[in-house]
């Protein structure tokens, strides 16, 4: 009998059976999908770096070798304690000229003996290995493209001076791809050049193969330098450990997914919140059945398992659409996610466990969320059963709602609008929270767009200058300035000084996270010149630097946790200059996101008494008297022509755009993804409010007959449930305020941590705001305006009908 029940129910229920399913399905394969492209992603990427053979560590000397005397201390370094392979490597990165035209874009090229058997930190070539002599191979990441450079012509590096013609291509997945980080990759093989990199493979005690620890990777390193510098005299600049075989690029991956995958989680929690109201209206509905199978012998387990079967159908059915378009999502998306980050996959092929993850949650999700609803149900008892009527329950709300029917002026429409929507307030709390869920998530989307901006604009904002010029060798400040000051369009100059520096505490070598690339983690200290315009960084912890002060730096949160965490302002730190140490006090900390960058800051009277050096500067930062771009690319090209008769060599002279271009190529992926989480959420959220209103209508049939019987218009009919929904969407968006900024806080410190070490500006975006408001109005209206036309023609026969 019970199965008949089933077969019929389904039959006469079911368009609203097929939006259940529809709804549960598109938010599994969004959910599979971003799910399966995250395993892929991670397996891909961390597969494509560890086939590199990449160092667990690299020790940077003050001064190069000879390959020869390099390979004899590769050898040697093979014999020391857990070193399980070891060999000598250098790069560079110059200016250069393509074919005699010159390229904005620098050069940075990996250089290693042509004998080098490349049994770690290797790459995949395009070409013959070793090149020629005068031949360079270009990366495959773009690199010919943002070059400007095809096999077979010449590039002629300024430093040291050479003229390579490109032989081929390489494919190095160990490196972020050249467009995110401006600037070309070149291959090439040297007996000329000094080496001075040792890089060591490093296992655990008693294992052949490398270790994923970094304490121990970095305490064997620690010995291998010292080694280094006892026996072979040799001054060591710098020990860099990473993050063991962990692609530099591997966060912004799992961000992106990770971002995503919440997303998808919650658009699947959503779906399944909308099943379960529906199930309820469903079963409410059918109320007076179960007492009539009640009074005939019904069992509630029995009843109780005839709901259960009937949402594993909807579930089951939704489960078995969606995991086929959820695979091929993934493996659509995450094609175009590993190209960005530079990565030819082996396989695009889903893990096996993302098919069992997705069947689980689809079969499992929505039962659970509809178990109260159906237990509830299966419960209820023969009177109450009968007593069923659907008419209004007294409450607080609904009390305090019939006493203000006392007041003249309050239409008496409205109010019973209002006491008809939380008469039930299980019910009314259901909806109301499937619409905050949506809208909380959809609003702190574009809040955490609007919050990413705000913080990219803050750097620019911070960027006061116009044009940044490099030099090659540093020069005194005032002949720099002298070269650049009278230049037409040049309101003022400040010459800066940068250098790679090694931080460590006292008596310690100095250890960065610093990658092959030396763009992640690369440590540099900037000298801060007497009345420069640079907005002074938030301090956390102690104070800024003096004008003049000697003996103070300030270190960053970022340098400070990565290389000496146990110290803090007031304590003293060695930095290492050309593998020379010097003795500072920290004067303070500061936040990320300033503008100087680099991680250590101290004064340019400091720097020269500390390293015996008169005042230098291989930096200036020129300020137009405009701020457009054509100015800044006239004066740019100015500065290049003005220093270089001067006789100072230029590495570079740039519009401060080419930055900004470099911190979009990083957000400009994010900012997209989080529009695509928040997006669907939105439209999933007003498909559950049509959903909710039409089965609240459904519901409420016979209270309707009732109403034309004693003499209602449609018009009022129609006006009343429409009230109804337009009450509920703005309920919904009051109670999805504070967790909206809950919200938006707890993703932009997460986010804004893993960019900058410092949480993103909280900003609530006004435009999402305005959109989700004016979505969930909308369909509210569209959606209850259908069902009150079917409300408002309900005859009383209907309605007597109607169990």
């Amino acid at each position: 009998m019970l199965a008949v029940k089933l077969r019929r129910d389904l039959r006469a229920s079911w368009p609203r059976f097929t939006l259940m399913v529809v709804a549960l399905a598109v938010s599994l394969t969004v959910f599979g999908g971003i799910l399966s492209a995250w395993a892929v992603a991670s397996r891909e990427t961390g597969g494509a770096y560890l086939s590199t053979r990449p160092a667990s560590a690299t020790i940077v000397l003050a001064d190069g070798v000879d390959a020869p005397t390099m390979a004899q201390i590769a050898a040697e370094a093979r014999q020391r304690p857990q070193v399980i392979e070891a060999t000598g490597r250098t790069q560079f990165r110059s200016a250069i000229e393509v074919n005699g035209e010159p390229r904005t874009v620098p050069l940075q090229a990996f250089v290693a003996p042509p004998d080098d058997p490349m049994r770690m930190v290797r790459f995949d070539l395009r070409g013959d290995w070793p090149p020629a002599d005068g031949e360079i191979l270009l990366g495959d990441d773009g690199s010919g493209a943002l070059l400007g450079a095809n096999v077979g012509d010449v590039i002629t590096v300024e430093n040291p001076p050479m003229r390579l013609r490109v032989a081929g291509t390489v494919y190095d997945p160990s490196l972020a791809p050249s467009m995110q980080e401006q600037k070309g990759h070149g291959y090439l093989a040297s007996t000329s050049i000094p080496l001075d990199q040792l890089k060591i493979q490093v296992a655990d005690p008693g294992r052949t193969v490398p270790s994923r620890d970094r304490d121990t990777i970095t305490a064997v390193a620690g010995d291998v330098a010292t080694w280094l510098a006892r026996d072979h005299g040799v001054t060591i600049a710098e020990i860099q450990v990473p993050k063991p075989y962990t692609h530099p690029h591997q966060w912004q991956s799992d961000v992106l997914l990770l971002s995503l995958l919440a997303g998808a989680g919650a658009a699947l929690l959503l779906a399944s919140i909308l099943v379960a109201t529906m199930l309820n209206n469903l079963f409410t509905q059918q109320i007076p059945q179960i007492g009539i199978m009640k009074a005939i012998g019904a069992r509630s387990a029995r009843i109780g398992r005839l709901y259960l079967a009937m949402t594993l159908l909807v579930a089951a059915a939704a489960t078995f659409l969606a995991v086929g378009p959820a695979m091929w999502l993934g493996q659509d998306r995450v094609e175009g996610l590993l190209t960005m980050l530079g990565i030819r996959p082996a396989s695009l092929a889903a893990p096996w466990w993302t098919y069992l993850a997705v069947v689980g949650v689809g079969l499992a999700l929505p039962p659970l969320m509809a178990l109260l609803p159906l237990v509830k149900a299966s419960r209820i008892t023969v009177r109450a059963a009968i007593d069923h009527h659907g008419g209004a329950r007294t409450g607080r709300a609904t009390g305090v709602l019939a006493r203000l029917s006392r007041v003249r002026r309050f239409d008496r429409g409205l109010l019973m609008a209002f006491r008809n929507t939380v008469r039930r307030p299980a019910r009314f709390w259901l909806s109301v929270g499937l619409l905050a869920s949506a809208g909380t998530v959809f609003v702190a989307g574009m809040s955490l767009r609007s919050g990413t901006q705000a913080a990219d604009e803050e750097r620019t904002a911070r960027r006061y200058w116009d044009v940044s010029a490099e030099l090659t060798t540093p020069a005194p400040p005032d002949a720099v300035t002298d070269a650049v000051a009278r230049l037409p369009r040049v309101d003022r100059v400040e010459t800066w000084y940068q250098a790679e520096v090694g931080v460590a505490g006292p008596g310690r070598f100095p250890f960065t996270r610093t990658y092959p690339d030396e763009g992640h983690g690369r440590i540099a200290v900037n000298t801060i010149p007497a009345g420069s315009r640079s907005p002074r960084p938030q301090v956390v912890e102690g104070r800024w630097l003096r004008p003049g002060e000697t003996g103070a730096v300030v270190l960053n949160q970022t340098t400070r946790d990565s290389t000496v965490p146990e110290l803090g302002a007031g304590d003293t730190v060695r930095l290492f200059f050309d593998g020379q140490p010097t003795t500072w006090r920290i004067a303070g900390i500061v936040a990320e996101g300033d503008s100087a960058g680099g991680g250590v800051y101290t004064t340019a009277e400091g720097l020269a008494k500390a390293t015996g050096q008169p005042l230098q500067a291989n930096q200036l930062r020129v300020i137009t008297d405009t701020h457009d771009e054509t100015t800044r690319q006239a004066v740019a090209d100015a500065v290049n022509d003005a220093l270089t008769r001067a006789g100072l060599e230029v590495e570079s002279a740039e519009s401060v755009s080419r930055g900004t271009a470099a911190s979009s190529a990083h957000l400009g992926p994010v900012l997209l993804v989080l529009l695509g989480v928040a997006l669907p959420l939105g439209v999933l959220g007003a498909i559950g409010l049509a959903s909710t209103m039409s089965a609240n209508v459904l519901d409420r049939t016979r209270e309707f007959g009732v109403m034309h019987a004693i003499g209602a218009r449609p018009k009022a009919v129609r006006r009343i449930v429409v009230a109804e929904g337009l009450f509920l969407a703005l309920t919904s968006c009051v109670v999805a305020a504070l967790p909206t900024v809950g919200l938006t806080a707890l993703l932009g410190a997460g986010l804004g941590n893993l960019f900058g070490g410092l949480a993103l500006p909280l900003r609530i975006s006004p435009l999402g705001t305005g959109i989700w408001v004016v979505l969930v109005l909308a369909g509210a209206a569209i959606a209850t305006d259908a069902a009150a036309t079917r409300a408002s023609r309900i005859t009383v026969r209907e309605a007597l009908a109607h169990l």
